[in-house]
């Protein structure tokens, strides 16, 4: 026998599901015609209170104010629309709430926004959010979503960002999305997903962000990248990707962040590496097989700040110019076969004295010989990390190295 309460909730239950069936509109609704659907209002509150239900935990109390003796509209992580009175953002971030998404949310049909970042929000994606033909945002990072990425979220053909970063997905990541061109952000570090990097990523040319860092993929690198030509920000780092960089992602001139560490990728650098990315402001490509020389070019990247290209296999002599990146803050070059062991092998750092802010210099593990050059003395003042052992440098500890005001690590065994 079920109790009162329980007839109730499934009465309610039904009662829901007539309402979702009823004012379900496909993407080609109009904004009028939502509006004057009968009970509008109405649906939104139920949907919100079906949102409720599903919470388990509520530490910090903000769905106290979720009840019927309060406008909607007043309630914590809510707003509506100014005209229509409906919801159009939902933003429950960072509150702690445990729980899941009831399948309701795909009601709320003004939703432009949903915000849930950083909870412990369990289950699956609710494949009803791709009613939601006028969402823009959907930030899922940080809880402990499962289950697949519905396809159907194809279907909010709106959508600028979607974040699903650190949670517990699996599955391929559906082909559907390749429709979603106003996409501009795609972040989806740190899940399980399977099958590779998709080329149908390269479809998505309003990208300004990738971030797909952390997922194990496998595979190489998709040439079809090389079309993102909006692209800022690249994250594939962690990903077990092997291969070649492919010629077409030197077209992604505008990007400021290129991380592709802690992989397998192989070859050497093109000696037009700087000017084809002049914009690079952060270069991660640490843990990786490359080889030959580290490009002169480099310098023509006039706005990078950090460096970080240590566990290659670089060789040769380092001759980069760097007096012109006045911005740089850290360059790890350690663990290569960098240098040839004479005398003049670290005359490159004598450009590093114009980089004003420079904080940590890491040259540890490699070929260089000589000695350590005194114009080191001349570099920032902010400077504050020398690593610089197990290279073939000679000579006696350096005195001058007391003039470094704030070096705070120091590494020179020889």
């Amino acid at each position: 026998m079920k109790s009162h309460t329980q007839k109730e909730m499934d009465t309610q239950l039904i009662f829901l599901l007539c309402i979702s069936l009823l004012h379900f509109r496909p993407p080609a609704t109009t904004a009028a015609t939502a509006t004057n659907a009968t009970g509008g209002i109405e649906t939104d509150q139920i949907a919100l209170l079906a949102l409720k239900s599903n919470i388990k935990q509520d530490p910090q109390g903000v769905m106290g104010s979720w009840n019927e003796s309060l406008d909607f509209c007043q309630w914590q992580g809510v707003t509506c629309g100014l005209r229509h009175r409906r919801v159009t953002i939902l933003d429950l971030s960072s509150r702690g709430l445990v729980g899941s998404l009831s399948p309701f949310i795909g009601n709320l049909s003004f939703l432009e926004e949903i915000i849930l970042r950083n909870n412990t929000i369990k289950g699956e994606i609710p494949p009803e959010i791709g009613r939601l033909f006028r969402l823009q945002i959907l930030w899922l990072s940080y809880d402990s979503l499962e289950g697949e990425i519905p396809a159907n979220i194809s279907l909010c053909s709106n959508l600028v960002l979607l974040s699903l970063r650190n949670n517990m997905l699996v599955g391929k990541i559906p082909i559907e999305l390749a429709s979603l061109s106003k996409l501009k952000t795609l972040i989806i570090d740190f899940n399980n997903f399977t099958g590779g990097i998709p080329p149908f990523f390269g479809n998505l040319t309003s990208l300004k962000t990738l971030s797909a860092s952390s997922i194990a993929f496998g595979g190489s690198i998709p040439d079809s990248l090389g079309r993102l030509e909006n692209l800022l920000f690249l994250f594939l780092g962690g990903n077990e990707l092997s291969g070649m960089i492919h010629p077409s992602i030197y077209n992604l001139s505008l990007i400021t962040y290129l991380s592709l560490n802690d992989n397998q990728l192989q070859g050497s650098l093109p000696q037009n590496f700087g000017l084809a990315f002049s914009h690079l402001q952060n270069l991660q490509l640490w843990g990786n097989q490359f080889t030959g020389s580290i490009p002169d070019s480099i310098s023509n990247a006039s706005q990078l700040e950090h460096i970080e290209m240590q566990g290659n296999n670089f060789t040769g002599k380092v001759s980069v110019n760097f007096r012109g990146l006045h911005g740089l803050l850290f360059i790890n070059l350690a663990c290569n076969n960098l240098g040839s062991g004479e005398a003049d092998d670290m005359s490159f750092l004598a450009s590093m004295a114009n980089c004003t802010n420079l904080e940590h210099l890491a040259l540890s593990q490699n070929q260089f010989g000589g000695s350590l050059p005194s114009f080191v003395a001349n570099f920032s003042t902010q400077f504050q990390q020398l690593v610089i052992g197990r290279n073939q440098i000679s000579g006696n500890f350096p005195s001058w190295i007391g003039t470094l005001v704030n070096l705070n690590v120091l590494a020179m065994n020889y």
